[in-house]
């Protein structure tokens, strides 16, 4: 058998090999591996997650708890997910923390997850909420094989919840003219057709910089939980930056209330002026439903709209691009019998 660097039989002749080879900090790491072929498998691994800096030694296996999993795999997502998407994980980590950041992550059965998922789901959560964590936990264990600290995933076992008809509510004009009528700030106003008329998602909009707009052209440069992409501007939504620019002033960002420390939009105004309206079931992201529907209605294509919206799949725009019943009414009036 040709000797191959750092792989070594123990005891000679005795068919058990073993690997050798340097870790990220210089030190020299041996482990047993068993047959020859495995030992090649494994030297291939370490030497890989050592040149990619994903290297941990294997006597700290024993002490991870599912906090630390979670820390590890959101450290690894920050060097390739968008900002957004890690502050989402890292909002999730906060609720599982009390159920579940104390266990050895090794320890977490698919039967403990379940239980963990259902806890969730009694505190109110949706079920498409539920589905999320469950997607977090399932990338925490995804990456746990992948450096080599589990061999399989638990998340995999534990069914999905049954999830709800997707939920699109838009604004009627009548609607709209009361919410407008309860804005307490022109700033609110003009925040209000930015969003109606872009169809942007509140993260992007609030998060929006005047050195990514493009006033000019009609161009928006904005960053969402899919990344950049760019979103077009109307006479509308332009008319409504220029407005935004005469308050802003100096500032960085488009919304006059981003001082740049604060990495969600928390604030209410939006939701207070919903209520003095007597607006029902209205939420921030049904301007966004409001924008495609108003397209459908008006004739746009799905494609394009699917573009507007800077989905990735065509199916999640087609719960979007419903058409309310008063315009279907009004197009099947239109049918009358033929002339004999």
């Amino acid at each position: 058998m040709t000797k191959i660097p750092g792989i070594f039989e123990r005891p000679p002749n005795s068919g058990v090999f073993w690997i050798s080879y340097t870790d990220t900090d210089g030190n020299r790491r041996r482990e047993k591996a068993g047959k020859h072929a495995a030992a090649l498998d494994l030297l291939g691994q370490r030497r890989a997650q050592v040149k990619k800096n994903e290297y941990i030694a294997p006597r700290q296996k024993r002490v991870w708890t599912f906090r630390r999993l979670a820390a590890e795999t959101i450290k690894n997502k920050a060097l390739r997910l968008e900002a957004l998407t890690v502050e989402t994980d890292e909002y999730r980590l906060v609720a599982l923390l009390p159920l579940i950041g104390h266990v050895r992550f090794d320890r977490l059965t698919s039967e403990r997850i379940a239980e963990t998922l259902a806890t969730l789901r009694q505190s109110g959560l949706s079920t498409s909420t539920c589905n999320r964590y469950r997607s977090f936990m399932s990338s925490c264990f995804t990456y746990a094989m992948k450096i080599n600290r589990a061999a399989s995933n638990p998340v995999a076992r534990v069914e999905r919840f049954k999830e709800n008809d997707p939920r699109v509510r838009w604004l009627r004009p009548d609607e709209e003219a009361r919410i407008r009528k309860a804005f307490v700030a022109d700033s609110h106003e003009w925040e209000f057709d930015l969003a109606l008329y872009t169809g942007m998602r509140r993260g992007e909009q609030f998060g929006l910089l005047w050195k990514n707009c493009d006033l000019g052209r009609g161009i928006l440069t904005a960053k969402g939980k899919t990344g950049r992409r760019h979103v077009i501007a109307n006479e509308d939504a332009v008319s409504a930056l220029g407005k935004l620019q005469k308050i802003s002033g100096e500032r960085d960002f488009v919304c006059p209330d981003n001082d740049g420390t604060m990495k969600r939009d928390s604030r209410t105004w939006l939701e207070e002026a919903v209520g003095e309206a007597d607006v029902q079931d209205f939420h921030w992201h049904d301007l966004r439903h409001t924008f495609a529907s108003r397209l459908a209605m008006g004739g746009v294509d799905i494609r394009t709209i699917q573009e507007l919206l800077g989905h990735k799949s065509i199916l999640m725009t087609m719960k979007y691009a419903h058409l309310s019943s008063d315009h279907r009414q009004k197009a099947v009036a239109k049918i009358k019998p033929e002339t004999p």
